[in-house]
């Protein structure tokens, strides 16, 4: 019985199927790494396009710095859960599955006496930010900043708990709430907002970028016809606003 099954799957797969390599990363509750692969809503919207264009899907579960760095290259086929500059434009093909209000926060030492009431007074501090990750246009074309980066968000904590840096960078997508934890910390009365996009891409150099046009597709399918909304209610989250 087990042989007439294996031999049932082959027979259902498309000939021609090709598997994508999709990197997961820790985005509870919208994307959470399991032994068997990657769960909540956003997994299950790239599972079920990649499933609809006949092909099949193998998660890893790899660091954002490693994942936006090799993206450049084409060493991974789809990338869940991020947001879009001018920079990542240059090698991704990305497709938008909502929308939502960005709010970044500059997070004060506790053993430091600062005040941050706007941008430039951040120009004389050290500030912590995550490698590779997007905060803000603003954040990410300053120049004259004294920015140090690091690998992740338990690095950042400790540095700013210990005040080895003046001030952390972070935001509603970027774990703030474990900075908040950090006894005697403030946030600085300075907070950016702005209409933030949230997406899915396939690297340009991929080689499953021929079918991006495909994927696109039933990604703007899936936002239209209210899917993605029944997707994210199934897990108990309200879906990012759909334009």
């Amino acid at each position: 019985m087990k042989y007439l099954l294996i031999v049932m799957l082959i027979i259902s797969m498309p000939i021609n199927a090709d598997t994508f390599r999709a990197h997961c990363r820790e985005r509870a509750p919208e994307l959470i790494p399991r032994d068997e692969g990657c769960s909540g809503p956003v997994a299950e919207i790239v599972e079920l396009a990649v499933q609809r264009m006949g092909h099949t899907i193998k998660w890893s579960n790899v660091p954002w710095a490693r994942t936006i760095t090799v993206a450049e290259f084409g060493d991974v086929d789809i990338i869940p859960r991020h947001s879009m500059n001018a920079k990542r434009d240059v090698f991704l093909n990305s497709v938008a599955y909502g929308y939502s209000i960005r709010k970044v926060y500059y997070m004060i030492a506790p053993t430091k006496n600062i005040k941050i009431n706007k941008f430039e007074d951040l120009i004389p501090y050290k500030i912590g930010a995550l490698r590779g990750s997007f905060y803000s246009d603003l954040f990410a074309n300053s120049l004259g900043l004294n920015k140090y980066f690091f690998n992740n968000t338990e690095q950042m904590v400790n540095m700013l708990e210990s005040g080895r840096i003046d001030i952390a960078v972070t935001s509603s997508n970027h774990d703030v709430e474990k900075f908040r934890m950090i006894k005697g910390v403030r946030e600085a009365e300075y907070i950016e907002y702005f209409y933030n996009g949230r997406y899915i891409s396939i690297p340009k150099k991929s080689p499953m970028s021929k079918y991006y046009n495909n994927f696109q597709s039933i990604i703007n399918d899936m936002v239209s016809s209210g899917e993605i909304g029944v997707i994210f209610n199934k897990y108990g989250l309200k879906a990012p606003a759909q334009k």
